[in-house]
């Protein structure tokens, strides 16, 4: 019996020690979480729609049920009781929405706080940053704001930068969450506002590259481009993995200098659903010094309850919060990403 009680023991503290290995250093999170506003009137914005006196009954039920699922979704994407260290967020209204997001739910109890700006978008939708405190150490943080040549009065997000220290490493890494104009007009009409966003975030890249050609940069977001589209390609200057594993196979050695990677994994079909089609419009980019120093995954996060079918063509889409008017009670109609960084042995090859 005592050797029995022994091995049971040995058992676990082996099974332990495995998730142990297995847990990433970083782990990173990006979500485009739907139209998360709060109940109050900003005379300032356009947030009629979600208020409610509107067509769409907005209230603070809705409101605390959308944070309640918020924070359960970023619970879901933790691994080996890792939750994600750093979390993008499109589609936020204020501060008091994230306020209310790490404070009013069961992330009260994980330690983390935000970084967020107010843009001058029209509807009023900022990206903000989500961060442990305990394993993320900011230490510098900017809005980057996108300015239209040919039409100043068209307002859009701002890109949010973020430098800081992955504790668990040390290492510095330069954050940008990213979402780009959208469609509106048609995908071609409206491209050039896309391009006019990615200028911006590729210049400031190049200037930290400037400095530090062997820079850790993570770019991420929702980008309202798949991932061959001209804003991605050409204006951030990212390849896609597979096509990076191709080149180097063919021509040997290093081969994406100052470009970005785009990360990729076969376990979805896409992140958000038009018209019965999905695409990867939620992405995230690395520096080639970032992955050949660092092991990366990349998954989109499918859990059942993000997910919704239809009755009539019985196909799943992304379980969203509103079609048009109507309340679905759902989360968001887009699928958060998820990345995970774990730091190579200096001597491990690379993959």
């Amino acid at each position: 019996m005592k050797k029995r009680k022994i091995n049971i023991f040995l058992t676990f503290c082996i099974l332990n020690l495995c998730c142990f290995a297995q847990q990433p250093d970083f782990l990173f999170m990006s979500y485009n979480v739907e139209n998360l506003f709060d109940t109050i009137d900003n005379p300032h914005k356009n947030d009629d729609e979600f208020l409610p006196t509107s067509d769409r009954k907005w209230n603070s039920y809705h409101y605390h049920k959308k944070l309640r699922d918020i924070a359960k979704v970023i619970v879901a994407a933790g691994q080996d009781w890792h939750n994600p260290d750093v979390i993008g967020l499109c589609e936020v209204e204020n501060d008091t929405c994230l306020k209310d997001l790490i404070r009013k739910t069961n992330l009260s109890k994980l330690h983390y706080k935000y970084i967020h700006y107010e843009s001058e978008d029209a509807r009023g939708i900022d990206v903000a940053l989500l961060y442990n405190e305990q394993t993320f150490k900011p230490i510098f943080h900017q809005p980057l704001r996108v300015v239209f040549d040919d039409d100043t009065s068209r307002k859009t997000r701002d890109i949010l930068f973020v430098t800081g220290i992955m504790l668990a490493t040390k290492d510095t890494v330069h954050i940008f969450e990213c979402h780009f104009p959208s469609r509106r007009g048609g995908k071609v009409e409206s491209e050039p506002y896309r391009m006019a966003a990615a200028r911006v975030v590729r210049n400031k890249i190049d200037s930290i590259y400037s400095k530090n050609g062997f820079s850790y940069v993570l770019v991420s977001g929702d980008f309202n481009d798949s991932r061959s589209d001209k804003s991605i390609e050409a204006g951030l200057g990212a390849i896609r993995t597979e096509e990076l594993t191709a080149s180097r196979n063919k021509y040997g050695g290093k081969f994406c200098v100052n470009c970005l990677i785009n990360l990729y994994s076969p376990n979805a079909e896409g992140t958000h659903k038009f018209q019965g089609e999905w695409e990867f419009l939620d992405q995230a980019m690395v520096s080639e010094a970032l992955s050949d120093h660092y092991t990366i995954q990349y998954n989109v996060l499918q859990n059942e309850f993000l997910l919704k079918k239809s009755e009539k063509t019985g196909e799943s889409s992304p379980y969203r919060t509103y079609l048009g008017p109507f309340y679905k009670g759902g989360i968001s109609d887009h699928l958060p990403i998820v990345v995970s960084f774990k730091k190579r042995d200096r001597h491990q090859p690379e993959k």
